[in-house]
Parts: C-alpha cells; structure tokens; sequence
C-alpha cells in the first residue's frame, strides 16, 4: 500500500497522519524493532525510553510523523488545529522514541508535551497557555488505529467504509438507510420491521453475507419469505464506521460468507474524549422540527470514558432511537407494482393512497460498555458488552384488494399484534503486539443472544348464520376438549392468540496472527494466518393462549431448533515491494448440522379387492358421521348423511355387500401408497479448501491495479435444512424440510483500479477513486420453491421448500466510488452498474425422490409393467431412477424473493462546502435508483426515483456542534429500490431535523 502524502488543512492533515500510520506500518515492522537487551528491564521501561531502530528518508513531516507512530504506537497530536508543515531530517539508527520525535521536529518551531507514555502533543511555544502543569488546547490527533476512511482506496480489493461522518450527515431512521451511499450493497428494507439484512451484489440471506457487529458474528433468523433470512439489529447511534468487505475471502471472518461480509464497530474511547482529555462526555440528541418532523421523536445517546492512568481505559453509553408512523411523499405517485403478489399474473391497474405508511412506529434501547486493561506496553485485554431492545408491530403483507374491492389506504396494513427483539453481544479481546515484527495477535472470545417475539392476537371469528361460532364453542367448552371435534377445529383455532418465541445463541472464537519477516534474502513478506469457530444454537416455541391464560406451548417447526457449527483454519501469504504485491491464500472449513425435523415418506402396500372394498367403505362411513353432525352444510344433506349411516356401517361389516364389489374397477388389486410423514433426525458434516490469488501494480505514486481470485462455500443453514409445518394463515402453503441439501460453492473474481492525487485542479486539494469489475458465479444456489412433489405424490402446487438451481446463478457488474477535497468544498459520489440479466432456475421436480416404486414392482405373474421397461431403455435402473431425475425449469416456482431478479443500478452524489474556518458545513446529496424487477414484467416491481437531502452542521466551538438535515426535500414518492416486496411500504416524505452533539 503506496500513496503520496500531502497536507494543507487541519481535517487533511488528521486524515493524512491517519492513513500514513496505518498503511506504512508493515514497511515500519520491517526496518525498524527495538532494542531490548534486557527483558526484565524493558518490561519497565515506558514507551518513550524503549530504543528503536528507524531508517526513514529526508521527507515531509507530516510523512515522518505517521511512520514513526506505527513504529512506536505513541500517537501525537497537533494543539491548536494548525497545519503540519515543513520537511523532516533524515532518521537513521538506534533510540529512544523521546530522541526520535526530538529530531524529526528539529527544524521545526514545535515543541513536545507529554501527557502519557502513548500520546505526544506538539505545542507552538508562543501560543501555548500553561497553569500549573496542565496545558489549554484544542488538538488534532494522529492515531495509528482510528484512522479515517481514506484508507480503502489504497487497497487492493474490493472493500468500502461507511464513515460517521456519512451516518451523522443524513441520520437513519432504518439501519438500513446507512448503506445508500455504498456501491455493491443493498438490503430488503421493511419499514415496519427494524431489522437489517445486508445485501452485498445480489446475494443475501443465511450467511451468504457475514453480518457482524464488532467481529461478533449476528447469525439471527427470522424465516420470511426469502426477503431477510437473516437479520441483525444495530443501533446507529453507537457506531464508530462499517467496514463493507466484498467477495469471497480467505481472512478470519470469510468462512461461510461467499458474498462478503459487514462489519458494523462500535464507538471508542477516543470518539468521546476531548483531544488530550482524560475523561470525557459526550451528549447527543436531535429530533425531528415542527410540522416537518414526520415521525422522528428522538435520537440521541449519552456516553461517558476515561482514562485511568496509563493502564486502564473505560466506555459507557446509553442510547434511545424513537419513532412515530411516517408521512410518504405526496410527488410522483407511482402504482404499478401494488398488486404484484407470489405470482405475475396478479397485477392490475388500480390506485391506493396513502396518509401515512401505518405501523412504522418503533423504539430502540442500546447499552454499551468497554474496559480495557493495558496489561503491558505489548498487550492488552478488552471486554466489551452491547445490548440493545426493540419494540416495534407484528404486521401483515400489504393489503391491496378485498372482496373485488380497493382496500382503503388507512387499512392496508393489518396489525396482527406486538413484536420486540433483545440482543445482548459479549466478547473477551486480547491483543499481543510486542516488538518483534512476527508477531501481531489478536484473540476474541464472543456470544451472542438474540431473541424475537412476535405476538398474533385472535383473528377473525368464525361466523355462521350470523352466530359467533368461536365464542360459542369457547363458552360452551368444546375448544376445552382433547382432541377438539374436527368440526370445531377452525373456529377454536380462530380464538387462540399465539407468542412465536424464537432465539439464537452463537458461540465464537477467532485468532489471527500477522508476522512480517524476509525469505532468502528478499524483504516485503507477510503471514497473516488463524482459525475461527463458531456454532449456532437454534430454539423456537410457540405459546398458544386465550384470555391471557397459556393452554400449550408447542416447538415451533417454522423456526426450527437445532445446532449448527464451522471451524476454519487460514493462511494467507503475501509479498510486496514498491511496485508489486503479489498474494495467495487457503482456508480449510468443516461444517456440521445436528438437529430432528419431519420428512415426508411414502408406504407401499398390496391390496387384493377384499382390502380396497374395505378402505373405501371405512372412508365413506367417516365422511357421513362427520357431515351428521356438521352445522355448516345445508339441513338436508345432513340429514342424508345421518340416513347413509346404517348403510355404511354395514359396508364396513362385510365389503362384499357393497352393490359394485365384483364389477367396479375401484377394487382392482393394485399397489397402494400412503404418504407419511417421519421423524427424521439429521446429523450432516463436510468440509471444503478454498483458494484465493491477488496480485497488485503500481506504475506510479498515484495509480494501483488489482486483481482478486477466490473459491468460496456456504453449507446449509438450519433453517433450509430442517423447517417444516403449515405456512401461517395459509394452510394450503405446506413447508417441508430439505436434510439433503448440498453447500453453496462460488468463484468469484474482481479487478479494479485506485487512484489517487494531491494537487489536482488546485493547491492543497486531494482525490481518491476505486473502480472495480466484479463476477461471481454460484453453483447449487439454494432457492425457495412452491412446487415440490413430495415421494408418492402426483401434485406439489403449494409444497414448499428450499431446492438448489441446477443453473449457476451469475452476478456481474461494476462498482465505482469517488472522493474530492478542496478543502473550501468537497465531493464524494458512488455509483454501482448491474450487468447481465436475471437469472434462470431449474430444479429437480421430485426434491426428495419420488418413491415410486409400484411400476418397479412385478404382478403376481412375474412381470413388470411397460413403464419400467421403457425406463431401462432410457438408461436408468429403475422407473423410481426415472422418476428422481425429472426437471422442471422456469421462475414461475419460486415467487416473489430476493434470487428472482438482479439489483438495480444505484448511486448517490454529495456535495458540500466548509465556511467560517471550516466550522459550518452545508451540503446536499443526490440518491438515485434506476427502475427494477423480472425481465419478462411489463411494469416496474420497484419504479425508477431521485431523492434530494440537505445537511448542515456548526462547530460553535470545542465543544458545541449543531446539525439539521432535511431528508426527501422535494417530497419524492418513491419505493426503495430491492426493498420487502411484501410489505410494499413507501419511503419517508419530507422529513426536518435538527440536534447538537456537546462533549466536555
């Protein structure tokens, strides 16, 4: 990693010192480790009396100061916000880091003031103010750790962050909206719910993106229509940044993950402290203004740290992010997609509007709290706790038509009842970082525990002939009874209110090592190698009640319980010089799945006329009891039935009585099957080695080319393995489980370009650009079907199931991210361009085999039928063989869900500028979603929209910042481009808001 450093603002030259800390400090382990001859002795000595090695050049300060942080790890702040300017003495040879620092300011008018053994504050001796031994200043700090988000256009990958700066600009009312200005990323945004599910190039869901939150992986899954399987919930309040990795990866959060990963890090101790301070606090609160508020009621945070001494370091926070039901914006309505439901043929030209997109209100509570202990000056231990609730709306699809009718806009949501989500992440971190450039190591010991409820009060009562059937059996205590009659089953179940309980714990661990060293004499290599492992702990119930009083309490097969875990051990091993980096990486994964679920199987029996007379007569004599005592069909076919009892009872007496038994060809002999449904107890395990290459040039200061390669893999989750039972609300929708699911496998590669510059239209500015070409294509892909035969069957409309495509699934396209300062003004814009179509699916017809083994099976003379003789012909064993290989190929199975359709292209445009000495920022930005949805519509699922925000923030001084932002100022209608097709919500109107940030 080589760029230019250049410095002419404070704000440059914070990022500057940053970057050049970080991105030199594998050359900097390189040339330069201390001295110690003495261990005992070294252990107490500070960092500054330790000796270093150091080899740098004659270059710009600013240069020298970041290379000697990363090779000390002793930040140095600027006090007075002043530039950082003038040229370093050449540093060559051993010593302490005090004589270090001394000689690199030499020529300069700064002084040093050391307010720790880490940090070093550089003073301009007229201007500084002393009382007592304390030292009044505002500062600009170097940190060789928290550095800005510059850093990823000089590396060589496909990676992006999304800065405070960016999330304080336009704050989110969704997580989700955090991502708008991230090229290659997307979520399944529901208003109405608030968890996030990251979309990284098309591919989502069950793992296929890493979501984490400090490193602790967020494996939380609420099964929903293939929109967000899998969700975590963060509170944007507490973040420092989001670290977007994208593609397949051999480092230590890659395993499992063929799209990317997310890595969403809380705030630090240094985001709360003053520079040069102690101790600090820092308040947070806007809200939304007047009549212009659109439901924002609050967002805000209170945190407070410190520094105890050189060895401690403590966090606390507290935030509140609170919501009403929102306002859509009235300009440019747009109907098309509205009645777009599981299949195409639902659309109609009609009209909805609305007042406000209901049930959007919610509130979020967050706790965060960090201790450090600095063990000594090479280690460290870290424990770090995060717990966040959420009360938000169990809700209904959108409701578009009832009865033939438009429903009205007040009511096209339906709200089943409350919902609430807890989710507690605790981790241990060690960090060793000791002199010696073969050892950089860093251990996490992580859990987490999310638990979702939803609660679906009583639904509508059945009613007949104008009589409350389901408080009348509940009165009289039929729905008491064990079983319940069959004819009063749907009017009880009508009166139950149910509590899905669903929760996930998952236990990690990871170690990573970076050692740094020559081979055969060349300089430049670098290790980096660890393990991770991690296990899943799935549990879900559902509670049935009436009156507030629990009658059952039910596993919930929809959710399912179970275990599921992978180990992975990596190493990567890379080589660089000025010019090249050439790398190569290997991860070994071993998955397993435990857990019970119910498989559907098919019994064959032979029966002679005798036993198929008998069935028959067994069927008709229930039927007519049944309809005997029916009160919803019509007074005369009861009574008809009650007259056919003594009839039938006699039939079932002596089958050959029955009028037909000799003649009718319902008793011919035959091989029966009956379908059946078995407790299957699933214990799966495999592992995979996954390669990756990189290779990297840099012709010049100014430009690097990459190229990235990678294999990657997904096993099944629990959820595509095990779920089964009756779709909620819609029995004729059944779920069955898939225990034989193979793993997901990718390859995936990209190229790009970064390019950076100083000086390019004027003095003191700086540009940054990453372009990248990316195609990953994905084999075995698991989808969700709605037309499954299950073994023995002949029909599987409504058998639902996850099923791998046999077609590879293809994702292409290019990813573009810009970034200009001028200092007075500044630009950063993004764009990301989908190539290719959607893709094609094809499936196995008979997902679990057909069992079909009648036409395999010869009559009692020996011979077999026609059928299995043709297949034999055709090449297969069996007929049965026949059967399993039968393909069905078209998207008009797999409904509504994120694999259908490719994203859309997006992007967004901000333009700002810095008056008064840079205290007030005022800026805009544009947000652009071109049109999308299946290629064979004729309308657009999700219609094309540009959307306007402002923003603009004051300084009115250290410790006083103003902010608004107006979002949707034109008032744009709109539907957020690849958002929830199901619950079809708008986005947010005009939305004013204003707050302060007060830190002391």
């Amino acid at each position: 990693m080589h760029f230019k450093v250049f410095s002419r603002s404070p704000i440059t030259a914070a990022v500057i010192l940053g970057l050049l800390a970080a991105q030199t400090q594998v050359l900097a382990l390189a040339q330069a480790q201390p001295s110690v001859p003495n261990s005992s002795k070294a252990t107490q000595q500070t960092p500054l009396q330790q000796r270093y090695t150091f080899d740098l050049p004659e270059q710009h300060l600013l240069y020298s100061l970041g290379e000697f942080t990363s090779i000390t790890q002793i930040s140095v702040v600027r006090q007075d916000g002043q530039p950082i300017d003038g040229t370093a003495p050449a540093l060559r040879g051993e010593m302490t880091a005090d004589e270090a620092l001394r000689t690199l300011l030499a020529d300069s008018s700064l002084t040093i003031s050391y307010r720790n053994g880490r940090t070093a504050e550089l003073l301009e001796p007229a201007t500084s103010l002393t009382v007592g031994n304390q030292t009044a200043f505002s500062t600009l700090t170097v940190s060789a750790d928290r550095i800005g988000d510059n850093w990823v256009y000089h590396e060589p990958r496909s990676v992006s962050v999304i800065s405070r700066e960016q999330i304080d600009r336009t704050p989110p009312r969704h997580a989700a909206d955090m991502l708008q200005e991230t090229p290659g990323v997307y979520s399944a945004v529901n208003a109405q719910d608030p968890g996030l599910s990251v979309n990284i190039r098309g591919m989502q869901d069950f793992g296929r993106v890493n979501m984490m939150v400090d490193g602790m992986r967020q494996n939380f899954n609420d099964n929903g229509h293939q929109q967000r399987n899998g969700t975590m919930y963060v509170d944007s309040e507490l973040l420092s940044d989001v670290v977007i990795e994208k593609g397949a990866s051999t480092g230590v959060h890659g395993a499992g993950a063929i799209a990317g990963s997310a890595n969403f890090r809380t705030i630090d101790v240094d985001d709360v402290l003053l520079p040069g301070k102690d101790i600090g606090v820092r308040l947070r609160g806007m809200t939304g203004v007047g009549g212009e508020g659109n439901g924002v009621n609050f967002i805000g945070s209170a945190a407070v740290a410190g520094r105890l001494g050189d060895r401690w370091e403590l966090l606390a926070a507290r935030s509140n992010r609170n919501f009403g039901e929102y306002a859509p914006g009235r300009r440019r309505p747009n109907y098309d997609f509205l009645t777009v439901g599981v299949q195409d043929e639902f659309h109609q030209q009609i009209e909805q509007d609305l007042e406000r997109v209901r049930f959007t209100d919610n509130e979020q509570d967050s706790n965060l709290f960090k201790a450090r202990l600095h063990i000594d000056d090479d280690q460290s231990l870290t424990f770090s706790y995060l717990g966040t609730e959420l009360s938000y709306n169990n809700v209904s699809d959108r409701q578009i038509m009832r009865a033939g009718e438009v429903v009205d806009g007040d009511d096209a949501w339906r709200r089943f009842g409350d919902a609430s989500t807890t989710s507690d992440s605790v981790s241990l971190r060690y960090n060793l970082n000791p002199s010696s450039p073969l050892i950089n190591l860093e251990a996490n010991a992580y859990f987490v525990s999310t638990e979702g409820q939803r609660y679906t009060e009583a639904g509508r009562p059945v009613v007949l002939n104008g009589t409350d059937m389901t408080e009348l059996n509940w009165m009289m205590g039929v729905c008491e009874q064990n079983p319940i009659p069959d004819n009063a089953y749907s009017a009880c179940r009508a009166g139950l209110d149910n509590n899905n309980r669903t929760q996930i714990d998952t236990y990690g661990f990871t170690l990573e090592n970076t050692a740094h060293f020559a081979l055969g004499g060349i300089d430049g290599f670098s290790s980096n190698h660890g393990v991770e492992y991690f296990i899943d702990k799935g549990e879900s119930t559902t509670a049935q009640e009436r009156g507030g009083r629990q009658l059952a309490s039910i596993d919930n097969t929809m959710q399912p319980s179970g275990e599921r875990s992978i180990a992975s051990a990596f190493s990567n091993l890379q080589w660089e010089n000025e010019a090249f980096t050439l790398a190569a990486g290997l991860r070994y994964d071993y998955y397993k799945l435990k857990g019970s679920t119910k498989l559907p199987g098919v019994e064959w029996t032979y029966h002679n006329r005798y036993d198929r007379a008998s069935r028959r007569a067994e069927n008709g004599l229930r039927t007519r009891r049944s309809n005997c005592i029916s009160a919803i069909i019509p007074e005369q076919s009861r009574q008809t039935a009650c007259d056919d009892i003594p009839t039938w009872e006699g039939y079932v007496n002596d089958p050959t009585s029955m009028i037909d038994y000799e003649t009718s060809w319902r008793y011919e002999p035959t091989w029966l099957s009956d379908t059946v449904m078995q407790d299957y107890d699933v214990d799966n395990s495999m592992d995979k080695l996954l390669p990756t290459l990189s290779a990297a040039y840099r012709p010049n200061e100014n430009v690097e080319l990459f190229a990235n390669w990678g294999r990657g893999w997904r096993p099944p989750s629990l959820t595509e393995t095990l779920m089964q039972g009756s779709h909620p609300g819609d029995p004729f929708a059944v779920m069955f489980p898939n225990p034989h699911a193979q793993p997901e496998t990718s390859r995936s590669w990209d190229v790009g370009a970064n390019f950076t510059a100083q000086d390019l239209f004027k003095s003191g500015d700086r540009f940054f650009s990453k372009l990248s070409y990316y195609d990953t294509r994905v084999d075995n892909y698991l989808i969700t079907s709605m037309v499954n035969v299950m073994p023995g069957q002949q029909g599987g409309l409504g058998h639902t199931m996850f099923v791998p495509n046999l077609l590879p699934m293809n994702f292409r396209g290019l990813e573009l991210e810009i970034d200009y300062d001028a200092e007075r003004w500044y630009t950063q814009a993004n764009y990301t361009h989908v190539l290719g179509s959607d893709n094609q699916f094809c499936q196995k017809i008979y997902p679990l085999g057909s069992g079909n083994i009648r036409e395999d099976i010869p009559d009692e003379n020996g011979n077999y039928s026609d059928a299995h003789y043709e297949a034999i012909e055709a090449g297969y064993d069996s007929y049965e063989a026949m059967r399993d290989d039968l393909t069905y190929c078209g998207i008009d199975v797999i409904g509504m869900n994120s694999a259908r359709q490719l994203p859309m292209d997006r992007g967004s445009l901000v333009f700002g500028t810095r008056w008064f000495d840079q205290r007030l920022d005022v800026g805009t930005r544009l947000n652009y979603s071109a049109a999308g949805g299946p290629e064979d519509f004729d309308f657009d699922l999700w219609p094309s929209y540009v959307t306007w925000d402002l923003f603009a923030s004051y300084q009115v001084n250290p410790n006083l910042l103003l902010r608004a932002t107006m979002l949707n100022v034109r008032d744009r209608n709109y539907v957020t481009g690849y958002s929830d097709i199901f619950s079809k919500s708008y986005g947010a109107g005009r939305t004013l808001m204003a707050g302060a940030e007060l830190r002391f």
